[in-house]
């Protein structure tokens, strides 16, 4: 089913990522030497990893990446701010509140926190234009993760990919009409799992040893990767009336270098279309798409582009709008 959300605007988009960049041999010297890393990175494409501070949290990045799209903004006329995230800072209270004051926005604006990985940029994109056109006021949506702080040190799956990032996109009242497909498979929860400590002290048999860190099932993300989400994008341009060509770029979360390669080579698009822009930092959870559009403007061509989140859930998450008007604000480091 397609959804669609009128009278919206993408106004502005700004990310922010830790100063720190460790190399896989560095990040986890236990576990791969050089030429296992490069071995590793050969497959991934990830070959060095933004990792936040103990100190710097989700909020932190997400906060940083807030202040540049809410520059010379009347921040009394935000109406919503959306936060998208799967290690917030806090469990009580939802940190979207807490964010809510640290961005000094008005007391009447609505807050609210929503647990979503790889596919919550356009989870949280259409929850946000949903808010922007029922209050004709614009929304603050945030959307990042610091999964590094989830992984095992004896970890290889998990200890050789994740990147910390933070994102903001401001979305505004005006003309545009987006179109949105969502495809949920909570039947397989497992590929991608991290039991809450609750779930932990009741159920240790259940969750298994390790369970307060992220695990991974490497081949059914990969079977989901590449079953799943070209048919749930086929469906959607058919639906759309478009061809796959009709797309000038596939941006797409950054689950690895591998399956966006082949992806795209399912789609039968080349792989350009289809870019891999996290070699340095990592896959960025629900933070990816925004860092994709950043690094593709100037370059490609953003006038039609089919945003594509997929993962943990598992789920998808697909919406397609043009950014050539997007003020895109670049990266800050903190």
């Amino acid at each position: 089913m397609i959804r669609y959300v009128d009278g919206v605007t993408i106004s502005r988009i700004a990310c922010a990522l830790p100063k720190q960049q460790l190399s896989i041999s560095e990040y986890a010297p236990n576990l791969f030497d050089e030429k296992s890393a490069k071995r590793m990175a050969k497959g991934t494409g990830f070959s060095k990893l933004r990792i936040a501070p103990e100190e710097v949290t989700t909020a932190d990045l997400c906060a940083v990446a807030a202040e540049r799209v809410l520059g010379g903004i009347d921040r009394s006329r935000i109406g919503s701010l959306v936060f998208v995230t799967q290690t917030p800072d806090y469990t009580v209270p939802a940190t979207s509140h807490v964010l809510q004051d640290r961005l000094h926005l008005g007391n009447d604006v609505l807050c609210l926190d929503i647990n979503e990985g790889c596919s919550g940029w356009v989870t949280g994109l259409y929850t946000a234009t949903l808010l922007c056109q029922t209050t004709d006021a614009p929304v603050c949506l945030l959307a990042g993760d610091t999964p590094s702080k989830t992984t095992a040190l004896d970890d290889r799956a998990t200890r050789s990919i994740f990147g910390d990032a933070g994102t903001a996109t401001l979305i505004v009242p005006g003309k545009d009409r987006l179109p949105f497909l969502f495809k949920s498979y909570g039947e397989r929860p497992d590929a991608i799992l991290l039991a809450n400590y609750y779930q932990y002290r009741q159920e240790p048999s259940k969750t298994g040893v390790g369970s307060l860190f992220v695990s991974l099932d490497g081949g059914a993300i990969m079977d989901f990767s590449l079953d799943e989400v070209p048919a749930a994008i086929e469906k959607f341009l058919e639906a759309e009336q478009l061809t796959k060509e009709d797309v000038s770029v596939y941006a797409c979360h950054q689950a690895n270098k591998l399956i966006l390669n082949s992806l795209a080579d399912k789609l039968g698009v080349v792989r350009e279309k289809v870019p891999f822009t996290s070699g340095e930092i990592g896959n960025e959870s629900s933070a990816s798409i925004p860092l994709v559009l950043q690094a593709e403007e100037g370059i490609a061509d953003l006038s039609r582009v089919l945003c594509c989140g997929f993962g943990v859930g598992l789920s998808i998450g697909i919406c397609m709008a043009d950014f050539t008007k997007t003020e895109f604000l670049g990266v800050v480091e903190i």
